[in-house]
């Protein structure tokens, strides 16, 4: 009876022991991703300058974040300005923290045309992490740097 009390006692011990490590199991980290503004280079027309901010976990496994522009001209629907740019795998920085970025995307075809709507489209694939990737997409006015810095002073009524 007494190994029976004492085998109790020890088993209980080592349970208990055993339960924080498994509880202490931390969920994995999202990736996300977020775009910004986009800004025509004044003196490069063919350069847009893209805003993004992403998140994404802790990992040795191999990321990248991408970038694409499009934007159709309303003049002739036939031509069409789009590029991307992919950041070196390097360059990615996956920590868990809040990264801000400025993407500068060439365009292939044509230059950018200012106050004319593009779509936006970027993705962080971070292969090992949960989801695996993430994407944000949306449309915007294209601006010229020279336009996003100069911001109208309001007159003074009287």
């Amino acid at each position: 009876m007494q190994r029976w009390i004492i085998l109790t006692a020890v088993t209980a011990a080592l349970t208990g022991l055993a339960a924080p490590a498994q509880a202490a199991d931390p969920a994995p980290a999202i990736t996300t991703v977020t775009l910004g503004d986009a800004t025509i280079d004044a003196k490069l027309p063919g350069k847009v300058r893209v805003d993004v901010g992403y998140v994404c976990s802790v990992g040795a496994e191999a990321r990248s974040l991408t970038v694409s522009v499009e934007q159709k001209d309303p003049q002739d629907s036939s031509s069409i300005a789009f590029g991307s740019s992919r950041t070196a795998e390097a360059d990615v920085i996956c920590d868990g923290t809040p990264q801000q970025r400025q993407i500068v995307v060439q365009s292939k075809t044509f230059n950018w045309i200012p106050d004319v709507d593009a779509v936006l489209t970027a993705t962080v694939s971070n292969i090992g992490a949960t989801p695996p990737a993430a994407a944000d997409a949306r449309r915007v006015t294209l601006v010229t740097a020279d336009a996003a810095a100069a911001t109208p002073t309001p007159e003074p009524t009287s």
